[in-house]
């Protein structure tokens, strides 16, 4: 899991990376525009995006929470776009994560059920 709270962070990825533009994007709506309007951006007050990888997809999430899997985050919403599931959670009217999942094979069992469950038409 890749974690991007800041411009900076984009530089965990490489920009030949699929995701690449679909974070970049997101970064600059969500913590650029943001910011260029006049408004203090925190991370940890109104969220921030994530890039899940194979590896994430049984395993808790410790860097968000103690005891959440992929299949257990009460969705707001998944759409698809480029190859990639854009899954919302907002934890309240201030705080949303935006976690982008990869449209791959290993996304499959009950994480697909889920994601399909929340997949807006």
């Amino acid at each position: 899991m890749l974690l991007f709270k800041s411009p900076e962070d984009l530089q965990k990825l490489a920009t030949n990376n699929p995701a690449y533009p679909i974070i970049k994007n997101l970064v600059q709506r969500l913590i650029i525009d943001f910011e260029k309007e006049g408004y203090s951006y925190d991370p940890e007050a109104h969220g921030f995006i994530t890039l899940i990888e194979e590896a994430d997809k049984g395993r808790v999430l410790t860097e968000i929470w103690d005891d959440w899997t992929l299949v257990d985050i009460p969705w707001e919403g998944i759409s698809i776009v480029d190859g990639f599931f854009q899954a919302v959670f907002l934890a309240n009217n201030e705080f949303g994560i935006v976690f982008i999942i990869p449209d791959a094979p290993w996304v499959d069992g009950k994480l697909r059920e889920v994601i399909e469950d929340h997949l807006d038409p």
